[in-house]
């Protein structure tokens, strides 16, 4: 298999290339060197949500992502924030304070909340599919109407007075005193 290097300005030329796997990688290599890196816009700076990275996709691990709202927040203040409709898939908010923020009809598919504070937060419609909920606090959170569906959970986790009618647990284990909880508020 012949090979090159990926020219200096990214790209690769096809008959160089002899397999698909060589391909891939020529592919990724080309695409990883002309990606340009996404930075948090200067009107107020990151204090403001829309200029944040989850936002901007500042901080993305995945190849030709620039501008893809993946990034790694911790402990981060954004009570109140309004999160309404985004596409926040894979987005971590480890041990983030949200209280009374709001995700109604947000995307957070495999997103983790671990050790968040979520309290008085509004998840109604929300897909939260494979989301990390351990040693989350969701305390008087809104869940109406959620998918929760294959979500990680732990016993520490908390959804005391959590409204949870017409949501999808479907295969999150679920300890028998949340379990417990939970159904004495839905409906």
């Amino acid at each position: 298999v012949a090979r090159s290097a990926p020219r200096q300005n990214g790209a690769v030329s096809s008959m160089e290339i002899k397999a698909p796997a060589a391909a891939a990688s020529a592919l990724a290599a080309a695409l990883l060197l002309s990606a340009t890196p996404a930075f948090a816009e200067s009107d107020g700076g990151a204090s403001n949500v829309e200029n944040t990275k989850i936002m901007n996709g500042g901080a993305s691990t995945i190849v030709n992502q620039r501008g893809a709202r993946k990034t790694i927040t911790r402990g981060v203040q954004l009570d109140k924030a309004n999160f309404a409709g985004e596409d926040l898939t894979g987005v971590s908010f480890q041990q983030s304070q949200i209280r009374g923020g709001v995700f109604e009809k947000t995307k957070l598919l495999g997103a983790s909340f671990f050790d968040a504070t979520l309290d008085d937060s509004t998840f109604k419609n929300a897909d939260m599919r494979q989301v990390n909920l351990e040693m989350a606090s969701l305390v008087n959170a809104d869940l109406t109407n959620a998918v929760i569906t294959e979500a990680y959970v732990t016993g520490a986790t908390s959804f005391k007075d959590a409204k949870i009618e017409g949501a999808d647990f479907t295969d999150t284990f679920l300890r028998k005193d949340q379990q417990k909880e939970l159904c004495a508020h839905g409906e």
